[in-house]
């Protein structure tokens, strides 16, 4: 291992004999989350998290955290299992209300008004009944020097809805998300952060969280999939490769067509694992790969996949103050 994190170039296609995936049944997810090695080394818990939740008819919910490692955010591995429960519920939730998830052309505005703010509310009620439950220490309020309670807890966010034909993204804070295209073609369909600068990252502590999260949605009869790749940080910066989103969604496109979910939830914890370690980013990561079902022939004029996506290699991003500290 030199660096090149798998997946990417020359991923191992695996053994021969391996049944045909059949994604007939609906959406599909498997996940991995492994340690940092330079967590490892400090005696630091893995501070990212994972969950997934099943929906009717087929549907599933996947979302990941990387909570922030900075002294400030000295709970943030609670923060993070909190935030991918309640994202997972509060998705649940939309999915299941009367009329199910809001309609084409309705999906952002609606994750906007209704999902984010309902997320960011629960993360906040939770945080404050676990600091009922278990009231910070001296030494943990020297550290706050009067932050608010949410800060200890802080972390990123990303979340992916897949039911029937359609996708819907949320995501908060840094980490990436990737579409698979059947041509191995990486799309970036969350639209970047100007605060993201490598150190500090929006998160869900924020007074602003609402307003920070970034959202995204595509039928899949217009923008055909594989499927989804959801990843903390500690995945993309084990990468060599500048663009190294093409060389993932090309490497896995190739996997998914070939391999049925449980080979692919076997590899999963090798590949989190090459990432987390020295030879990697050294870091926490952690992955969600969701697998579409199989989607019927591209509509003809159904319109450019996901609006505001970019393509793989194009540069998000840029330098300012954020509000939380990695």
């Amino acid at each position: 291992m030199t660096g090149t994190a798998a997946p990417g170039a020359g991923l191992p296609a695996g053994e021969p004999g391996q049944p045909a995936p059949d994604r007939a049944g609906g959406w599909q997810a498997v996940t991995a989350t492994e340690r940092g090695a330079a967590h490892r080394a400090a005696g630091i818990p893995n501070q990212d998290a994972v969950a997934t939740i099943p929906l009717a008819n087929g549907g599933i919910v996947a979302a990941v955290a990387d909570g922030h490692g900075h002294s400030r955010h000295f709970r943030s591995a609670r923060g993070a299992q909190l935030a991918v429960s309640i994202a997972c519920r509060a998705a649940r939730d939309l999915a299941t209300r009367p009329g199910g998830l809001p309609g084409p052309g309705q999906e952002e505005e609606e994750l906007r008004r209704v999902l984010v703010p309902g997320i960011v509310d629960r993360w906040r009620d939770a945080v404050r009944a676990d600091v009922t439950a278990e009231p910070f220490t001296g030494p943990e309020n020297a550290v706050r020097r009067g932050d608010d309670a949410t800060v200890p807890y802080g972390t990123t966010l990303l979340l992916a809805i897949g039911q029937g034909q359609r996708l819907l993204l949320a995501q908060i804070g840094d980490g990436d998300i990737v579409g698979i295209s059947p041509d191995g073609t990486a799309l970036l369909p969350v639209p970047g952060d100007p605060m993201l600068d490598g150190r500090h990252t929006t998160s869900l502590c924020s007074p602003r969280a609402a307003g920070s999260f970034r959202v995204a949605a595509a039928g899949l009869a217009g923008t055909p999939l594989l499927g989804a790749l959801l990843a903390t940080d500690g995945y993309g910066n084990a990468q060599v490769a500048r663009a190294w989103e093409a060389v993932v969604s090309a490497d896995l496109a190739g996997l998914i067509a070939a391999r049925p979910a449980p080979w692919l939830a076997s590899r999963l914890p090798e590949w989190a694992g090459r990432c987390a370690s020295w030879d990697g980013s050294g870091d926490d990561t952690t992955l969600a790969l969701l697998l579409a079902p199989a989607a019927p022939a591209p509509e003809r004029g159904a319109g450019a996949p996901f609006l505001g996506s970019q393509a793989a290699g194009t540069v998000r991003g840029g330098a300012a103050d954020g509000e939380g500290e990695r």
